[in-house]
């Protein structure tokens, strides 16, 4: 686990950013899951039947949760998901994806006219989270440039079940702010927030609902330098 960068350092980082403003601060946006039906495709994959939600209900569930540790609990899943690839079912996913940041996401990364698609890159392969309820060690607090990230990266957060207190993701306002709330939203909702250098964690899902998330970093290219180099000085191949 990384040093996690300290809160004055953030605010330094941030002012520095190449990125505007209006993308340092997160946003909610609802987009038509009949246009883009993320859960059912996820559903599908995941080999599971019902509400995601209940995912711990399902025997899946319960023999992910007799697996002691959240890294092999998630792992299963993780499997089921990475074992997809090339499959119909995922390919029926990725073009709704790509669909999904061409149309939805890179208008949204636009600084000038709301209209305007922005060039963008994106995660090949998203990051699939399944968050069973337990007391288990939660996601420690970091920002992803404690990762080497570059930073005119964006993350997109797409909960595929509702989210709310325990089983959602805290952030802050604004980087070093320090001011964490749970995120809520409902399926058809997506947060895009400047993860790069707001921190953020979670907590141990209490509730009585498994989180399925999906996670996807954009890199708007009108302000990614191609010679960034990270805090250590190291230049980092990025971009398309």
């Amino acid at each position: 686990m990384p040093m996690t960068i300290p809160a004055l350092e953030l605010q330094n980082l941030c002012k520095a950013s190449p990125l505007p403003p209006s993308l340092h601060q997160a946003h909610i946006f609802s987009y038509d899951t009949e246009v883009f039906p993320f859960r059912e495709q996820v559903a599908i994959i995941l080999r599971t039947e019902g509400e995601l939600g209940q995912l711990h209900n399902t025997e899946a569930g319960l023999s992910a949760l007799a697996r002691g540790t959240k890294k092999r609990r998630n792992d299963q899943f993780v499997k089921i998901w990475r074992s997809s690839l090339g499959s119909e079912a995922r390919k029926e996913f990725n073009k709704t994806l790509h669909q999904f940041v061409d149309t939805f996401i890179s208008p949204r990364m636009s600084c000038k006219d709301p209209e305007e698609q922005a060039a963008v890159a994106y995660q090949k392969e998203p990051t699939i989270r399944v968050v069973l309820p337990s007391d288990q060690a939660p996601t420690p607090l970091h920002c992803d440039a404690d990762y080497h990230h570059p930073p005119a990266e964006v993350n997109w957060w797409l909960p595929l079940t509702s989210v709310r207190d325990s089983n959602s993701l805290y952030i802050e306002s604004r980087p070093g702010e320090g001011d964490f709330l749970p995120v809520e939203l409902g399926y058809g909702q997506v947060l895009r927030f400047y993860g790069n250098l707001c921190q953020h964690y979670t907590v141990p899902n209490t509730s009585s609902v498994t989180r399925v998330s999906l996670d996807l970093r954009v890199l708007a290219l009108e302000h990614h330098d191609l010679n960034w180099r990270d805090r250590m000085g190291i230049k980092r191949r990025t971009g398309p």
